[in-house]
């Protein structure tokens, strides 16, 4: 279609600023990002992330020919909002819309290029994850794009990042991108930024990255404006059995680029027409709306960037209440009081008692009518083991103010900036045998590389043990 053509910029394109961060320092980059990988996944050797040897089995070439689109496009301007709502939302049907994004300053003034990100916020830091405690590991921009330009791994690390909106150096990003105007209707607004869930992402990886098969949290739906890049979409309704989606052992883990590898094929030839899966790849410039309850999982093409939100809506509020009254009890009280105030309609409808039949199938569509309770019930436990994750990023949002980053961020980013300013000055004065430099780093006189190593780990340990 045209819309993709119209974004159809090569995102890694070399140029001034690219061509300056490929210039730095080799050893400084595969440090960051090695440190970065053992935070994420601390039992994971150096040699398991190309193990399966995915960058050169083609299989993402022979998804790019092969993956049909299954799932309709529409433009933005055929159809009016409430249309939209009664058509895709209430009906609870996935569809890829084109021309929604084309006013937004990061397309029409070209500040989402590779080149403008780089200008403005190289030093900044993104999210690639989290250790095994919870806290959130971040890497540079600037080492995170030559690391998507170079890296060879199976399932490569992911800017995922939930609070790029609110830290200082990244916020305004925020203004770049605006509401879909088919998406504005956003009733978690009313709980507040500090006591809502997660619900916006900023996303940006490599081929090969991408995010295992999953139902978002709290039956909410979802839209995923991709900017640059191609991803491959793989949808189910709600109801699918958990056991055929997310087989319990399936080759290569919980890992996107496993799946469409090894769950996939074995789709493909399902007896079950409800178990094939509703594919797509999006392009540049397109809109995936997802609907409540329904199982996705996306995988990156090639470098793609894109912007995410979940929501809440008139359309989707009974099932979003259903979950959230249920696992968000708090929220949910503060969520009501605000209905009664502002949506004396939704009020009264949150009023009126679920049983357990309802609760378990809320989200679900008439596409879901031919699976069992039991499938429901398999649904509930795996959203709630979503639901559990976001939670635990929810309470370390509540602990810090919407405009700036916990303490514990704020001093981790402290002690990595010292780390690394150390390390930089000891190797521009290593030729000169700082004894100053050396020190600082926390070794002695002659100690050479084993010392530099040492001082290395002392800041790693104030990095992640201490704060």
């Amino acid at each position: 279609m045209a819309d993709g053509d119209d974004y159809a910029f090569d995102f890694l394109a070399a140029g001034a600023t690219l061509g300056g961060v490929l210039a730095e320092d080799r050893g400084r980059f595969e440090r960051r990002i090695a440190r970065a990988k053992a935070k994420e996944y601390p039992r994971r050797s150096p040699e398991a992330w190309t193990k399966a040897n995915y960058a050169a089995s083609g299989l993402v070439d022979h998804l790019r020919e092969t993956v049909p689109d299954l799932i309709p496009r529409i433009d933005a301007a055929s159809m009016s909002e409430q249309e939209f709502a009664n058509v895709y939302e209430r009906g609870s049907k996935p569809v890829v819309v084109c021309s929604l994004m084309s006013t937004w300053p990061a397309v029409s003034e070209g500040r989402w290029t590779i080149e403008a990100l780089l200008r403005t916020h190289a030093e900044d830091r993104f999210k690639v994850g989290e250790d095994d405690d919870g806290y959130a590991v971040y890497v540079k921009l600037k080492y995170f794009v030559r690391y998507m330009l170079e890296t060879k791994d199976d399932s490569p690390l992911y800017v995922f990042d939930s609070s790029f909106a609110e830290r200082e150096g990244t916020r305004a990003l925020r203004s770049d991108y605006a509401l879909p105007r088919f998406f504005t209707d956003d009733l978690f607004k009313l709980v507040g930024e500090r006591r809502r869930p997660p619900y916006r992402w900023l996303v940006l990886g490599p081929e090969r990255s991408g995010s295992y098969i999953h139902i978002d949290p709290l039956g909410t739906s979802a839209w995923n404006a991709l900017l640059a890049g191609h991803k491959c979409w793989a949808c189910f309704p709600p109801g699918a059995p958990k056991e055929a989606l997310q087989p319990p052992r399936h080759e290569g883990g919980r890992e996107a680029i496993a799946w469409w590898a090894h769950v996939y094929p074995m789709l493909l030839d399902s007896v079950d027409p409800h178990l094939r899966p509703l594919t797509v790849i999006q392009r540049p410039g397109e809109t995936m709306f997802v609907p409540g309850g329904w199982w996705h999982v996306v995988l990156n093409l090639d470098a793609a960037l894109a912007v995410t939100q979940n929501f809440c809506s008139r359309s989707n509020f009974d099932a979003v209440w259903a979950k959230t009254r249920v696992s968000r009890p708090r929220m949910g009280a503060k969520f009501q009081e605000q209905l009664r105030a502002h949506a004396p309609d939704l009020y009264e409808r949150s009023l009126v008692p679920l049983d357990e039949t309802e609760q378990g199938s809320s989200s679900s569509s008439s596409s879901s009518s031919s699976y069992s309770s039991s499938s429901a019930s398999e649904r509930s436990e795996d959203e709630e083991d979503d639901e559990r994750l976001h939670d635990a990023e929810a309470r370390r949002a509540r602990k810090r103010s919407p405009s700036s980053p916990t303490w514990r961020d704020r001093a981790r980013e402290g002690v990595e900036r010292e780390c690394e300013e150390a390390e930089v000055s000891a190797e521009v004065n290593a030729d000169m045998g700082g004894r100053n430099q050396r020190q600082r780093l926390g070794h002695s006189p002659g100690d050479g590389e084993e010392g530099a190593r040492a001082g290395r780990e002392r800041c790693e340990t104030e990095i992640t043990g201490e704060i």
